[in-house]
């Protein structure tokens, strides 16, 4: 039996989808807005030291969720059988200042100035949410980090028994202490003490691997990943081989989409009565509506739902294709990546467009909507490679105007010398475009610059060597494609 929802109502609860702005607290989410990605759950496991994840994955999302007790309960009843239920989350470095658990940047700053180990410093923030935890203070009462951070330098083998004690204390207890960083692009205004603390703290990551109950799990943005000089300690391998993606799937971005509908005061009931699975229902926890795992993994079951809410197709047939794999197809970057902010945003201009433009339409979503949902999108996805990599901008404004695929000579020569004088300008405390600035032999060479953007999931090659965007980036910068979204004008 054919899915069929009241237009007019799951129109409105689509406008009402949330639009992700960056997380900036350590205030996690309310219940009702928390999701767990298939793809997200070896992220969450204990053995995965390194997380990374583009802008608008969820670090810091995740990161404010683990460190609350209540939040982490209800994602550990969702995931049965996983470790959560046993760990107490500190936060070692986050979006939200807070010395009472770790210096803030400035102070970061000023420690290492005053030429304090650095990996000492991430030590005395461990040590001191291990003290905690066991309910013991340091030896010696240090009233400031600095004080604090001189005495760990000072008494490395009373640092390790102490430590030790923690751990035993803790596994007694069955226990786990898991101190979570996040947001390291915000440890220094300076790309080289980013780099410095950075290192420092995965340095330290890796000494405490052989404890049994405490446990370092750090979220990271690609450029600290691809940096190689964050992994310049020994044994560093060790460390990345625990490395996971942080990555959606296009299933886990509809399950986000219906999770949120079946959430909905007044369209939610609907939904959830008309996407009940004979043998996995939504179930009630703590008040929040989950849907079945099949809502949010089953693309078998997720394409009935989406034609039920928008029409089948991007056109008036099939030609231009099927609306649910047309969208993360146009959501994605150079390497499939997509982050829920733009998926969420999509469908919520979707839904605004055709109420303003198409309100007798017979679906939620008219197809030339969600064209639109994908150029906000796309506006919005342009901005935030501005701000993470401002060194991007300048390169792809020159490049307005022109068509995709592009001969890579073709491309190079739209970069004038006042441009590349603006790319380096922009660059600022960021990380730099890391072949052509430091690339020993391609210093400077504009292929290498091609390179890094290709890096950056920007552009990438085609199977006859020119240079193509995909739409996520080519339709906010204005540039050119036949066929496809159009840019906005």
């Amino acid at each position: 039996m054919a899915i069929a929802f009241d237009p007019i109502a799951a129109r409105a609860a689509l406008a009402e989808l949330p639009e992700l702005a960056a997380h900036e607290s350590l205030e996690p989410p309310a219940l009702e807005k928390v999701f767990v990605p298939a793809q997200h759950v070896k992220a969450l496991s204990l053995d995965a030291s390194v997380v990374v994840g583009m802008r608008g994955a969820g670090k810091s999302w995740w990161t404010s969720v683990l460190a609350s007790e209540p939040h982490r309960r209800f994602v550990s009843r969702q995931l049965q059988g996983t470790s959560l239920a046993k760990v107490v989350v500190q936060v070692g470095f986050g979006t939200e200042d807070n010395e009472k658990d770790f210096p803030n940047p400035d102070t970061l700053n000023r420690l290492l100035g005053e030429g304090l180990d650095p990996v000492a410093i991430w030590q005395t923030v461990v040590l001191r949410h291990a003290l905690r935890a066991t309910e013991r203070d340091l030896p010696s009462a240090q009233s400031s980090w600095r004080d604090r951070i001189r005495w760990v330098v000072e008494n490395p083998d009373d640092v390790n028994t102490l430590l030790t004690d923690c751990d035993v204390a803790l596994s007694a207890r069955d226990r786990v202490l898991l101190v979570v960083f996040d947001a390291f692009d915000r440890l220094s205004g300076e790309w080289e003490k980013v780099r410095t603390l950075s290192t420092a703290a995965l340095t330290l990551g890796l000494r405490l691997r052989s404890r049994r109950a405490l446990r370092l799990k750090f979220f990271i943005r690609p450029d600290l990943d691809e940096d190689p000089s964050i992994w310049s300690f020994p044994d560093s391998s060790k460390l990345r081989q625990a490395k996971v993606d942080l990555a959606w799937s296009s299933t886990d971005l509809y399950g986000l989409v219906f999770m949120h509908l079946g959430n909905t005061k007044d369209f939610g009931a609907e939904f959830r009565r008309r996407t009940r699975q004979p043998t996995n229902y939504w179930s009630e926890n703590e008040e929040v509506f989950v849907p079945p795992l099949a809502l949010s993994r089953s693309r078998e079951v997720q394409q009935p739902i989406v034609e039920a809410i928008a029409d089948r197709h991007m056109g008036a047939n099939a030609k231009r294709g099927t609306t649910y794999t047309w969208v993360p197809l146009h959501l994605a970057d150079a390497i499939g990546r997509i982050g829920p902010r733009s998926y969420l945003l999509a469908f919520k201009r979707a839904a605004e467009h055709t109420r303003e433009h198409r309100p007798d339409h017979v679906r939620a979503l008219h197809f030339t909507a969600i064209q639109q949902g994908v150029v906000k999108a796309s506006e919005t996805r342009v901005q935030e490679i501005g701000e993470d990599y401002p060194w991007v901008e300048p390169l792809l404004e020159a490049a307005r105007g022109v068509s995709v695929p592009i001969e890579i000579d073709e491309l190079a020569s739209r970069w004038s010398s006042d441009c590349l004088r603006r790319m380096n300008a922009a660059i600022g405390s960021k990380l730099p475009p890391r072949r052509y600035s430091t690339d020993p032999v391609r210093q400077g060479n504009l292929e290498a610059l091609i390179d890094d953007l290709v890096e950056l999931a920007v552009l990438y090659r085609t199977s006859d060597g020119r240079l193509n965007m995909p739409d996520i980036f080519r339709v906010g910068f204005g540039i050119r494609r036949k066929g496809g979204v159009k840019p906005p004008r």
